[in-house]
């Protein structure tokens, strides 16, 4: 390996030595970030759980999903295209910056997926993230939960569907 500081990476990270965090009711484990890449890119596995959706939101970064377990179905807002496209294991999802999009799991297990994004999206994810137990599930994002996401999303200029804009694309939130 070279002594040159600037080309010496840590090019090997063990997914099963990183902590697993809870992000509103999803799991979210970072695996390469923006300081260990010196680049504007994070690398995260993510998990849905079973049933469980990510309402309708945008957000400038842009999100390539890579589907390794389970099943998805994928919201983009595009013209007349938009609707809701079902995904599998081995698909590529990619939602270009400030497309409107929405995840849900219609499987009865856990949709699990690597993640790739920009340093932005990875730093608003980090401000949500909540430690969680060796081999826990993500509980149910409680008000409070709630109430920081809507702040955090805000100063990141992060946009977030009403109730009645999720239901239109048929995602009811309680």
């Amino acid at each position: 390996m070279s002594s040159n500081p600037r080309l010496a990476l840590d090019t090997i990270v063990r997914a099963s030595e990183q902590p697993m965090f809870a992000v509103v009711g999803t799991l979210l484990q970072f695996v390469s970030i923006p300081e260990q890449n010196r680049a504007n890119l994070s690398v995260m596995r993510g998990g849905i759980p079973a049933g469980a959706v990510v309402p309708l939101h945008s957000h400038s970064s842009p999100e390539i999903f890579y589907l390794i377990e389970g099943q998805l179905e994928v919201f983009q807002e595009q013209g007349a295209s938009s609707g809701w496209r079902p995904a599998g294991v081995g698909d590529v999802v990619t939602v270009a910056g400030g497309v409107k999009h929405a995840l849900r799991n219609p499987g009865s297990t856990l949709a699990l997926t690597v993640l790739i994004s920009d340093e932005q999206l990875y730093r608003f994810f980090k401000e949500l993230a909540e430690p969680l137990a060796s081999g826990s599930g993500p509980p149910p994002p409680t008000p409070a939960v709630m109430q920081k996401l809507f702040e955090v999303a805000a100063r990141y200029n992060y946009w977030i569907g009403t109730p009645p804009e999720n239901a239109a694309i048929g995602i009811h939130l309680s």
